[in-house]
């Protein structure tokens, strides 16, 4: 009796057909045999492949690269395909280019300096402008200090009139300079005006002859919102900035005119 050799049982195990089969139907040492052989095809196919690592196309490429045929550069193919004149002509019109550039880089430069000049000389006028403003708010600021300090210390009946007069000099000039100190960003300044301006449009439309009860309203609104305070110590510090403030040889040159 010949029993079914170790292929044979692989084949059935496949689904091939072999002559063996009718003996492994009745033999059962072979019956035992393909029993174990298919326990363990099972286990091989019940198994997962193992992961490829980050580095397994480096491997690969690593293996084969040696195998694989040297690649002409690209730039020596087309090389040797143009002609030499041609090659020339482009030589001829770098050479050319890069003269002409170099004849053009200086002007094509000058605007930008030209650019950087007007500038800083932009920059140099808004400074002084700005130095300008706070020293005519500084005059500005003590004339108001003074006028206010009169009005605290007048007595009750007393005439007023010179005092409105230089108020409304001194209003008009204030409209003025808090508009400026708006348009250059100097809030704490325009502040303390438009309080002064408030004030000040109180006394101008006060009676010549200013009662006790006139001249207490206005030292009550003077006092409400600490204005000669604020006044006195905005001018000191307008004239602290003008002594800290760097010199420049610029024309003098702003909008603001004084007022009063």
């Amino acid at each position: 009796m010949t029993h079914c050799s170790d292929d044979d049982l692989v084949l059935h195990y496949y689904g091939e057909e072999t002559a063996q089969a009718p003996h492994l139907a009745a033999c059962a040492d072979c019956a035992t045999r393909y029993r174990e052989l298919e326990a363990v095809l099972q286990t091989v196919y019940s198994l997962d492949a193992p992961p490829r690592g980050d580095q397994y196309g480096l491997e690969v490429w690593m293996r084969i690269r040696h195998q694989l045929p040297e690649r002409e550069p690209r730039w020596r193919a087309l090389w040797s395909q143009w002609p030499l004149a041609t090659l020339a002509g482009a030589a001829l019109v770098l050479i050319v280019a890069g003269f002409a550039a170099g004849r053009l880089w200086p002007e094509a430069a000058s605007p930008s300096a030209s650019e950087a000049v007007a500038t800083r000389s932009i920059a140099d006028e808004d400074a002084l402008s700005r130095r300008v403003l706070l020293l005519t708010v500084a005059d500005h600021l003590e004339r108001s200090e003074r006028m206010l300090t009169d009005i605290m210390n007048a007595s009750a009946g007393a005439d007023i009139s010179t005092e409105q007069q230089w108020a409304t000099d001194l209003l008009a000039a204030s409209r003025l300079y808090r508009q400026d100190a708006i348009d250059t960003d100097e809030v704490s300044v325009a502040s303390v005006l438009d309080e002064l301006e408030r004030t000040l449009l109180e006394i101008v439309h006060r009676p010549a002859t200013a009662t006790a009860a006139d001249l207490n309203e206005m030292r009550r609104r003077i006092d409400s919102v600490a204005l000669l305070f604020k006044v006195r110590v905005l001018s000191d510090e307008l004239r602290q900035r003008e002594l800290e403030a760097p010199r420049t040889d610029a024309p003098s040159i702003s909008r603001i005119t004084t007022i009063g």
